[in-house]
């Protein structure tokens, strides 16, 4: 079985991080089956390098450019991965007529680039921006089309009021739709649309569950949060209010370490220094895995308060590394651990004050926070592994296939 997945979500070397669960999913899909993951590189510079000044943006730009031109194609076993470089539309006040602009410039690139290598099968990650090229190119080759859904489908209505339902409308076109929580699930299903199959296949995470009990920093505990800094929906702002309350409060302050930057870590920051936690919250900036297990050992308690989310591989990391977690009510990651037996603290969305109370009361039960950090080991063991992942996935691709081959 040959698959060709096609993201552009995934590392290269001007983000050596981002999509980094993408790269480990086909990483450990390769075990099982062929993959040819096609990477498009978007040859368009984002707001953020024009931040710092006219000179400072001049070499800002020169380095992401060279960054983008020496991220090279590679292959290692069953993995094919190759880079293909695009220009599009500003996005996301051109969204769908960007989507055309893909697909008439760019679908006989794309053609060319699978036309040797025959697959059986085409998976897009996320609906948005090449979904739709990739059916048409599905439907062309004669061969089954799957999309893995990432996205929470509240906040693609709240970017596209007038246009969510375009996008939403590829669904119908895909032989199989796969999801990653529950939640998610049943948001695509309220939709109401004509859409043949949906799977939910967990997804992995990269740190290993250690069979030794977790030790915590009762005297100096500490929070940790690891999120981009881009989307107001991972509410960033409430968890830094919520420690502000702590202080007031009286009650136990920890300190609370920000992993991931992005355009709103500037904001975040005045924010801190306006509610006086400057000197406990750190902003740690964008890690790499190696600095995020460290971190994550460093810390006694995971905090997200994201709201939507259609799942969170932060929240399987945090788990893995034996801290408990505290998230949102409805948050897909959150919602979903607690449906498979995981503990998790689940809060109000959007209020500081319930979430201040949550850490607060979870900080003082010392028997709470171990046993959540046992069953969450336990648990990352059974369900979230890439390993698993990519059993359940090419389970997945192997019966799409059959069945669509059954029905010509």
């Amino acid at each position: 079985m040959t698959v060709a997945e096609i993201s552009e979500c995934f590392p290269n070397k001007f983000k050596p991080v981002t999509g980094e669960f993408i790269l480990q999913h086909v990483k450990a899909l390769s075990a099982y089956c062929r993959v040819i993951t096609l990477v498009p590189v978007r040859y368009v510079p984002t707001k953020e390098l024009f931040s710092n000044g006219p000179l400072k943006a001049l070499q800002e730009l020169i380095s992401w450019y060279n960054s983008l031109k020496s991220t090279n194609n590679f292959k290692t076993g069953n993995l094919s991965v190759i880079y293909f470089g695009y220009v599009s539309l500003p996005r996301p006040f051109f969204e769908s007529a960007d989507i055309k602009f893909i697909n008439f410039f760019f679908y006989s690139k794309v053609k060319n680039l699978l036309k040797d290598l025959d697959p059986d099968l085409i998976c897009c990650n996320w609906l948005r921006p090449w979904s739709e090229l990739s059916g048409k190119l599905a439907k062309e080759l004669n061969i089954p089309f799957i999309i893995d859904h990432h996205e929470d489908i509240p906040t693609l209505k709240k970017l596209f009021p007038d246009s969510f339902i375009t996008f939403l409308k590829s669904f119908e076109k895909a032989d199989r739709v796969i999801v990653h929580s529950s939640v998610n699930k049943k948001e695509v299903e309220n939709e109401n649309l004509n859409i043949k199959n949906i799977s939910i296949v967990h997804l992995g995470q990269n740190f290993s569950a250690s069979d030794t009990a977790k030790i915590f920093n009762f005297n100096k505990l500490k929070l940790i949060c690891v999120s981009h800094l881009y989307e107001r929906r991972k509410n960033i702002d409430v968890l830094i209010k919520a420690l502000s309350l702590m202080i007031k409060n009286e009650t136990i302050v920890p300190n609370l370490d920000i992993a991931g930057d992005g355009n709103l870590r500037h904001e975040y920051t005045g924010l801190a220094k306006d509610l006086g936690v400057q000197d406990i919250v750190n902003f740690a900036g964008s890690k790499s895995q190696d600095e995020l297990g460290k971190l994550y050992d460093e810390a006694d308690i995971f905090v997200l308060p994201s709201y939507p989310e259609a799942f969170g591989v932060v929240f399987i990391e945090a788990l893995a590394k034996g801290l408990p977690v505290i998230t949102c009510e409805g948050n897909g990651g959150g919602e979903e651990l607690k449906s498979l037996g995981y503990p998790a603290v689940l809060v109000k969305p959007n209020s500081p004050e319930i979430l201040s109370e949550a850490i607060s009361d979870l900080l003082k039960d010392k028997d709470r926070m171990t046993m959540m950090s046992e069953k969450g080991k336990q648990i990352v063991k059974e369900y979230f592994t890439w390993d698993k992942n990519a059993q359940s996935s090419a389970e997945v691709f192997k019966n799409t296939i059959n069945e669509f081959h059954s029905n010509e």
